[in-house]
């Protein structure tokens, strides 16, 4: 919803959000500044390429589904590989994905707004991990994290990405 040309507020896109399988991302908008563009009428996300990150100085709402057994019996190198497509910028070593709680551990330079829309899903972390149901809201902090789901079902998630930078203190060891 925004405001048309004429300044009286509609409904500027009503769409499914469709994925090509069980497991998919879509980014339902993005901002590349803040504060964002409020006259913005346009779907930014139309052919825009897919990346993990939310843009320097902006933020992405996306939805995320995940199958059973998502990144569950993917190597280290692949899941380095998938990381690096998606342009993660902190993809953990070989070392250290060989010894971690699952092949899915990452960190973003995020502050990421998740809430669990259905299924189960294990928010894992270097300490102590978490299972998310439907209703879940969760605040992560450009920390190293992974993602395992638990159950038959796949589990969708409603996600905000905003750009973010440590100003103080000290930032996390790189793995």
């Amino acid at each position: 919803m925004g405001n048309r040309s004429d300044g009286l507020s509609d409904v500027l896109q009503d769409e499914d959000v469709m994925f090509d399988g069980p497991s998919g991302a879509r980014d339902l908008w993005f901002n590349t500044t803040t504060p964002a563009d409020l006259a913005a009428t346009t779907d930014p996300t139309a052919g825009a390429k897919f990346v993990h990150e939310a843009p320097d100085g902006g933020a992405v709402f996306r939805i995320v589904s995940w199958a059973p057994g998502t990144h569950d019996d993917k190597t280290p190198e692949e899941m380095r590989a998938v990381h690096a497509q998606l342009g993660t910028a902190h993809i953990p070593s070989v070392e250290y994905l060989e010894s971690a709680k699952h092949p899915s551990m990452h960190r973003t330079d995020t502050l990421n707004y998740i809430v669990v829309l259905s299924g189960k899903m294990w928010a894992l972390t270097e300490g102590r991990d978490v299972l998310l149901r439907p209703g879940d809201v969760m605040v992560l902090q450009s920390c190293i994290h992974g993602w395992r789901i638990e159950g038959p079902e796949p589990c969708v998630m409603a996600a905000t990405f905003i750009d973010g930078a440590w100003s103080s203190g000290p930032a996390p060891k790189e793995q």
